[in-house]
């Protein structure tokens, strides 16, 4: 399972747009599971395409994930815990 995580906007705006893959099969074995549950837990397959506040700021981050061949674009603020985490997750990777 491949994971790419690219994120947009802040202060930087296009110009500090970042993208953060992460091979699961490469992490160490406890890692993977984390991963592994978090994407379980999430539902990918039925998880709407857009996760979106209704009023965003100018300083807020939208990030796209990729899990294998599907796509949810997103703001944290609006994403469920399970996200969230794997947000961090691939940040601090």
């Amino acid at each position: 399972m491949r994971l790419t995580l690219h994120s947009v906007g802040g202060f930087t705006g296009p110009a500090g747009a970042q993208t953060r893959s992460v091979d699961v099969e490469r992490l160490p074995a406890a890692d993977a599971a984390r991963v592994r549950a978090l994407v379980q837990a999430l539902d990918v397959a039925h998880l709407p395409a857009t996760l979106l506040k209704p009023r965003p700021q100018s300083w807020d981050f939208t990030y796209t994930l990729t899990v294998d061949d599907r796509q949810v674009r997103f703001h944290l603020d609006a994403a469920p815990a399970a996200l969230r985490d794997l947000v961090e997750f691939i940040e601090n990777t």
